[in-house]
């Protein structure tokens, strides 16, 4: 592996993407003078590799950590991942049928359902994807590394997180959270990822906007929250750039002289 220059880790939604999902062309640029510049750009999100696969096939990048930290790949091959124990997960499922809380479950590349929701179908099309396979048994013989609950009632926050002490939460967007187990983060994530690249005095930057991008800030050296982003993130990021509808990555890239 190459000597690099800096590492910069972006967050996807309201951060890298544009309000389409897509990647606006100064972006692109962006990322093509970080690699001239040896700055190795690696995505740091909650989806799975194989869903924002089409998207690293249009920025270029084939360094990944997945899953908020769960599975972490560089130069496309797999450095780390840690999924979800059997007993755990079904309790959990066992759970979230009985309170009609539709479940998105992940490996490193695919998605599967273990069922159908309004709030399922609320998410989907506020990302614009389409609604996952349902498969009840699949789980059995592939690894979960995260899941996504689909429920938009704010009260299964506190009691999933009572019920269910072995796993952390976010909620990212009005109809879902995330869960992944506990101590698991972008953070750990990137320690994994810093850690097979093998470089320790890199300097490393993060950029983000949501609930489980603090740990992302905390990861790295230089945190670069969006003019969108929650308190919290801002609060533990170095900078606050301009939102991301208004040239929030590359601003924050400028700022620190990386292009």
């Amino acid at each position: 592996m190459q000597n690099y220059q800096g590492i910069v880790f972006f967050d996807l939604d309201n951060t890298l993407l544009n309000e389409q999902h897509g990647v606006d062309d100064e972006v692109l640029s962006a990322i093509d003078t970080l690699k001239r510049n040896q700055i190795l750009p690696v995505i740091a999100t909650g989806r799975s590799a194989g869903i924002v696969s089409d998207v690293l096939q249009i920025i270029h990048i084939n360094s990944i950590v997945a899953l908020n930290g769960q599975y972490v790949a560089l130069n496309g091959q797999q450095v780390y991942s840690k999924s979800v124990p059997m007993p755990l997960l079904k309790r959990f499922i066992t759970y979230s049928d009985e309170h009609d809380i539709a479940l998105s479950l992940y490996d490193a590349y695919d998605e599967w359902a273990t069922g159908v929701n309004p709030a399922m179908e609320k998410g989907y099309s506020f990302l614009n994807m389409p609604l996952p396979t349902i498969d009840r048994n699949r789980y059995e013989t592939d690894p979960v590394y995260m899941m996504l609950a689909l429920t938009q009632n704010k009260a299964d926050d506190t009691i999933l997180k009572t019920k269910f002490p072995e796993f952390d939460f976010y909620r990212n967007i009005e109809f879902a959270l995330d869960v992944v187990l506990k101590g698991v983060s972008k953070q750990t994530g990137i320690i994994q990822a810093l850690k097979a690249i093998g470089q320790t005095n890199v300097p490393t930057f993060g950029f983000g906007d949501g609930p489980n991008d603090v740990s992302l800030m905390k990861a790295v050296d230089h945190g670069v929250a969006m003019g969108n982003g929650i308190p919290e993130t801002k609060a533990a990021a170095e900078f606050v750039s301009s939102d991301f509808r208004e040239h929030g990555v590359v601003n924050g890239l400028k700022h620190f002289g990386l292009i």
